[in-house]
């Protein structure tokens, strides 16, 4: 849910008489109507009189906390809430969508473009989403991103809405919004303090972030252009574990695991102290930019069973060696140690990054695997996973207590890895 501060002018986008398919409705429309998309999962269509949300499907407490009123509408005030937005849009100055499941059409939540001035001189506008109960936790705000900021950035002669500038407001707590906003390029640019107004009247921080059209895709690597391709967690099934995309809701674990003595002392280099709650939901945000911009693909590894935060398993600078190498990391939660989660989760990951992206992978050639002198539990991972020593940088590793171990470096070739099941 991402909001400007004042209570939002979400104009909805709507024509009762909309049937069409995909296939007849035109991508490029009437400048006060929404193009006609459609993804894997949802619809983006304008907003019908039928789409009032059922019992149970308007604003919860996690609507009321981050959303000004009236922005997400109910089963009574949904009327009202339309028209309000058809009066707007008529204006030609914003865009809104209905996001709907693409089997059964039904309303799952609202997408909009708004802010945009008008149509002569337009260069910039405002990006606001909201999901229903029920909707949320699936990835669908992100996927329903993808064509309506392509639509956004277009110049108008080729269809588009011709900006320059997407940019976007959410509350400083508003985790979840903020993962997805960089997860869809955006980069933050500013905070302001206690200069938000909850609907229960307290004061909260906002966060701004935006997205250039200017800005490239492509990463000049050796002189090339390589274009980069946004990844995503893909959920892998182990013996016990699973490997999922993170949740803002693993903050705590995190928090646990990375304040933990242990972890301070091995990861201190690169790791704050102390470490707050903050920080880990920090963490959680940057494995999702990280993966956006694809320089790196992370994982919590969690129980199988309970879904509960085990650690961490990732492939990190993926840009390099011309996007054919990557390199291992990951930590455990104290209480997850000494039962060989995380060299289960390696070997999965590992698996992952081997795998020709033509199946689904990574389509990596080599891996390579670093561990400071002394963390034996690290190096073993190493080994029980195949990796082989190669080298060592000698005092190149600093540690928690503001002293330097030799980093002990391993690698792992696509041609040396055996199939395991």
């Amino acid at each position: 849910m991402a909001h400007p501060l004042a209570p939002s002018p979400e104009n909805s986008a709507s024509h009762p008489q909309n049937g069409a398919s995909a296939e007849n409705v035109p991508a490029s429309v009437s400048s006060n109507q929404p193009a006609f998309f459609e993804t894997p999962r949802l619809r983006l269509r304008p907003w019908r009189d039928t789409d009032a949300p059922g019992p149970g499907q308007g604003p919860d407490s996690e609507s009321l906390r981050f959303m000004p009123a009236g922005a997400q509408p109910g089963p009574d005030d949904f009327p009202a809430w339309l028209g309000r937005r058809r009066h707007d849009m008529k204006a030609g100055t914003d865009l809104h969508w209905c996001l709907a499941d693409v089997t059964s059409d039904v309303m799952l939540g609202n997408i909009q473009v708004f802010r945009m001035g008008p149509v002569r001189g337009r260069f910039q506008g405002e990006l606001g989403y909201w999901l229903r109960p029920g909707a949320r936790g699936a990835g669908l705000i992100g996927e329903a991103l993808k064509p309506v900021i392509a639509h956004a950035l277009t110049p108008r002669e080729h269809g588009g809405l011709g900006l320059l500038r997407l940019h976007a407001a959410t509350d400083s707590e508003n985790h979840a919004s903020q993962s997805i906003l960089r997860s869809a390029g955006f980069t933050q640019w500013g905070a302001d303090h206690q200069a938000w107004r909850r609907s229960d009247g307290s004061l909260s921080d906002g966060t701004y972030f935006e997205l250039l059209a200017s800005k490239g895709q492509a990463s000049d690597l050796g002189g090339l252009d390589i274009f980069m391709t946004a990844l995503e967690p893909v959920t892998i099934e182990g013996q016990g574990i699973r490997l999922r995309r993170w949740r803002h809701s693993d903050a705590e674990r995190v928090m646990q695991a990375c304040a933990d003595q242990r972890t301070q002392h091995w990861l201190g280099g690169s790791l704050p102290s102390p470490y707050t709650l903050k920080e880990a939901h920090y963490y959680i945000a940057g494995r999702s930019a990280e993966a956006s911009e694809g320089k790196s693909l992370c994982w919590c590894v969690a129980d199988a069973d309970s879904d509960v935060c085990h650690g961490s398993v990732e492939v990190m600078d993926l840009r390099s060696a011309l996007g054919t190498a990557g390199e291992i990391g990951y930590w455990a939660h104290p209480d997850a140690r000494g039962r060989g989660v995380l060299s289960q989760a390696v070997r999965l990951a590992v698996r992952h990054a081997f795998i020709p992206r033509a199946d689904g992978g990574l389509g990596r050639r080599r891996l390579r695997l670093n561990a400071a002198d002394g963390n034996s539990a690290s190096q073993h991972i190493a080994r029980a996973n195949g990796f082989v020593q190669v080298g060592r940088d000698r005092q190149g590793e600093p540690l928690g207590d503001g002293t330097f171990a030799d980093l002990v470096r391993f690698d792992l070739l696509v041609d040396e890895w055996p199939v395991r099941e």
